[in-house]
């Protein structure tokens, strides 16, 4: 056997240096890192390094990284079961809460179908309407802001509270005893209280600060339709016989807005006729007012009329004669025959 002259240099290994098990991901990359440093210090063929002994770990063989990873993929499970379990619980409602509106919509569709093929049950109850009496309206009124009545409505309330609902037999006991209203039914004096009720309030509504503004246009309006109402009236008393016709059909709509003002520093009341008016109604208006302003006892009470602005913004009725329609309208101004009234002549008198 020939044997080889010894060669320090191929027979000297460099010592590895002992490393302790890494503690950490940390720990471990820097061993790495020493080994790799090692190996490339080496010189000739390759050498066999033998890896390091696995680290010390617990006693179900995991490591505390791998340990750590573990508890937080199995965290990450439950919650994904929990959410799966919750939703699945979500579904389940959902399909039978569709399950009975489709159950719902299945009955509404058999009902619907019967009333097409045999009609209603019964005639249609009709809506009772509420009580035209200025005289009960205003007995209601002073019965209720009487000194002596201790029961009134509170506006904070609706009509069917305890406390309201109180006032209201309080008041129709009182007045169903009067002998002015013994003949009457209670439905209507209860209708009156009813109707009074809302007055309270719808007045109490417009005194609040943030309606208050809608009290003063509610008001503004009212007074301005008043207005419109009284010249009506008191044209009409001064028609000449050759005028009925063509005046016949007219309503306070036709009239000019009164609203007050001044101009040029005298005050009285702004004149704004309607702009959709036609321009033979505006004379026969004018004529109508120069005989009423003929006679002292109409002036002296009244305001003084200020013709000046423009015309009033006011939309024209929606119902109106049709016939008539062609003499009080401009032409361009007629209102829609969809909002002809079919019994506009029994609804409009001259």
């Amino acid at each position: 056997m020939l044997l080889l002259p010894d060669d320090p240099e191929r027979d000297s290994i460099p010592q590895i240096p002992d490393m302790d098990p890494p503690s950490d991901a940390k720990d471990k990359a820097h061993s790495e890192i020493r080994i790799s440093n090692v190996v490339s210090t080496m010189n000739g063929g390759p050498l066999n390094v033998t890896s390091p002994s696995p680290p010390l770990s617990d006693g179900d063989g995991l490591a505390p990284t791998d340990r750590i990873l573990m508890d937080a993929i199995n965290g990450v499970s439950r919650q994904i079961t929990a959410l799966q379990r919750e939703m699945n619980q979500k579904l389940d409602e959902l399909t039978q809460t569709a399950a009975a509106s489709q159950a719902l919509l299945v009955s509404m569709d058999e009902r619907l179908t019967a009333l097409e093929r045999y009609g209603p049950s019964g005639p249609e109850p009709k809506r009772k309407r509420r009580a035209q009496c200025p005289k009960l309206a205003e007995s209601v009124r002073r019965l209720h802001n009487s000194k002596t009545n201790c029961k009134r409505y509170d506006p904070e309330e609706s009509i069917s509270s305890r406390h309201n609902e109180a006032v209201t037999t309080h008041l129709v006991d009182t007045l169903a005893g009067n002998p002015d209203w013994r003949r009457l039914g209670t439905d209507l004096i209860v209708s009156a209280c009813k109707t009074y009720y809302a007055t309270v309030r719808r007045n109490f509504c417009y005194g609040q600060p943030e309606f208050e503004h809608l009290g003063t246009v509610r008001k503004s309006s009212a007074r301005t339709r008043q207005r419109r109402k009284r010249l009506l009236v008191a044209r009409q008393s001064v028609l000449v016989p050759d005028e009925v016709e063509f005046w016949s059909g007219i309503t306070i709509d036709m009239m000019s807005d009164e609203e007050d003002g001044t101009s040029e520093g005298v005050f009285g009341w702004i004149v704004r006729p309607p702009s959709f008016r036609s321009q033979e109604l505006s004379d026969l208006c004018a004529r109508l007012q120069t005989r009423l302003e003929a006679d002292p006892k109409y002036t002296v009470m009244r305001h003084r009329r200020l013709y000046t602005g423009a015309d009033s913004d006011r939309l024209p009725p929606k119902s109106y004669n049709h016939e008539n329609a062609k003499n009080h309208f401009k032409p361009e101004r007629l209102p829609p025959k969809s909002y002809y009234h079919e019994n506009a002549n029994n609804h409009f008198k001259p």
